[in-house]
């Protein structure tokens, strides 16, 4: 689906977690994808004790996304402000203060959702730049949802992460870029180009069968 893969070279390399190897590209937010869809990427949280499960990196630190909002939330009710609406970009949230749980839904009146890379000539194969042209390694076109996640995590060793930040007019936590990271602990060993793969998630796929193409990854 993408014109160039990712590869790394190593001789030894030990990498956790959550460990970020490149950025996945700059870029801006629109309405929809273009035509070169294949590389855009949603913004968009939804599912149940989502905020608890979805990882995020906040203030240079990966962090789940429940404790980047009630981060600062807690700076608002500091300011005398504990309002939650406007919270996060693009999304409805409410927070218990007395259970301390985080529940988002996708605002359906918010459009701009659609991060669209805009990568310059000049910084094509820059680290800021390299997660756009890694590939999903766990595609199959005969395999289920279960199977698609059963593969990846076999064949894929690379996710998607959103670094957010707080904007200091408004107050809203907003994304600026998405990060790719390591999904699980690896250790490379291997002295020529390896490619490694991306996880572009079930949805994604099941457009690219249903529809002829995907819009964005998910």
């Amino acid at each position: 689906m993408l014109q160039v893969s990712m590869f790394l070279i190593a001789t030894t390399y030990h990498s956790f977690t959550g460990t970020p190897i490149c950025g996945y590209a700059r870029g801006y937010f629109a309405d929809e994808a273009e035509e070169d869809g294949d590389k855009s990427v949603g913004f968009l949280f939804a599912g149940e004790n989502v905020a608890d499960v979805t990882a995020v990196f906040y203030n240079k630190q990966l962090m789940t996304l429940s404790d980047a909002l009630w981060t600062v939330y807690q700076e608002r009710c500091e300011e005398g402000n504990p309002d939650t609406s406007n919270l996060l970009f693009g999304h409805c949230v409410q927070i218990s203060n007395e259970t301390g749980s985080v529940s988002i839904q996708a605002d359906k009146d918010f459009m701009s959702r659609i991060f669209i890379p805009d990568v310059k000539e000049e910084d094509k194969f820059s680290p800021t730049s390299l997660g756009i042209y890694a590939n999903d390694l766990a595609f199959d076109p005969d395999s289920n949802e279960e199977q698609y996640f059963e593969n990846s995590e076999r064949n894929n060793i690379l996710q998607l992460v959103w670094r957010l930040a707080k904007d200091e007019k408004t107050g809203m936590v907003v994304p600026t870029w998405p990060v790719v990271v390591t999904k699980q602990d690896i250790r490379l060993l291997n002295t020529v180009p390896m490619e490694v793969g991306l996880q572009y998630g079930f949805n994604y796929w099941n457009a690219v069968l249903t529809e002829g193409a995907s819009k964005y990854i998910k």
